[in-house]
């Protein structure tokens, strides 16, 4: 592996550090190149795994650039990510309301009789 695809990685990985805590995660990186079940070129795979709390995320690209691959793998797991964090927000949200509603039920005021 060169410098360049070195620093690329790294470069991605950044960016996937804003939307998961990655010291308490383990992410995976893997890159090869794949030619014996294509007709004709090389093509670049890349995998990234990632383990967090609990929770395993996974996208897999090849391309027959290596740093493109690189990037649609990246944006993938992105994507999860991003999902993951919005569903865990609505959830959280829901039950949020649902207490408060809950809430006003004991306050009395819908006793009250005029």
């Amino acid at each position: 592996m060169t410098e360049a695809i070195e620093d690329q990685i790294r470069k991605k990985v950044e960016h996937l550090e804003k939307l998961v805590a990655l010291k308490a995660s383990d992410l995976y990186v893997e890159i090869s190149k794949t030619t014996a079940h294509h007709k004709s070129g090389e093509f670049f795979r890349a995998e990234f795994s990632l383990l967090s709390a609990g929770e395993k995320f996974r996208s897999e690209e090849e391309a027959d650039d290596l740093y493109s691959a690189i990037d649609i793998a990246k944006d993938e797991l992105a994507q999860m990510l991003r999902t993951r964090k919005d569903k865990k927000l609505s959830l959280f949200r829901r039950g949020a309301q649902r207490v408060k509603n809950m809430l006003r039920g004991f306050g009395g005021r819908e006793d009250k009789e005029a």
